[in-house]
């Protein structure tokens, strides 16, 4: 029917996953704090936003190579320097520019980048196990 550019829309996934990671750490910043946790004042300070984002991180993720493989067509593993390029990029920025908010950006950059690259990394296998059977077929 029609021809999708996956270097294209693997670009445009890795911008939309670079651009949400403000939005996950500002949605762990305001998460509620449960009231099972309130006596333990050290672990909200410290761990309880980092935590949540970690967690919203991974979801979002998840979410985000489902709706690329059913909606597109995209693996991770076809095209994973586009996909990975915009993330890497605007944490060298950080780097660079906001130090600042490096940290908490890191509690939802690293979860992202596991996930995309193990991902990548068993689609590839399992791609290459399915071409060898095939091959010795």
């Amino acid at each position: 029917m029609f021809n999708v550019n996956k270097k294209l829309w693997s670009f445009n996934f890795g911008c939309l996953i670079a651009g949400s990671l403000v939005w996950l750490v500002h949605l762990g910043n305001s998460a509620p704090v449960p009231s099972i946790l309130h006596p333990h004042t050290d672990f909200i300070l410290d761990y309880y936003p980092g935590s949540v984002t970690a967690i919203t991180a991974t979801l979002v993720s998840l979410l985000l190579l489902v709706f690329m493989h059913k909606a597109f067509k995209i693996c991770a593993s076809e095209h994973t320097f586009w996909l990975l390029l915009p993330t890497f990029c605007f944490i060298s920025l950080s780097i660079l520019l906001a130090q600042f908010m490096l940290a908490s950006l890191m509690f939802a950059a690293i979860p992202t980048l596991i996930i995309l690259m193990f991902s990548a990394v068993v689609f590839r296998l399992k791609k290459r196990k399915q071409t060898a059977i095939q091959a010795s077929a």
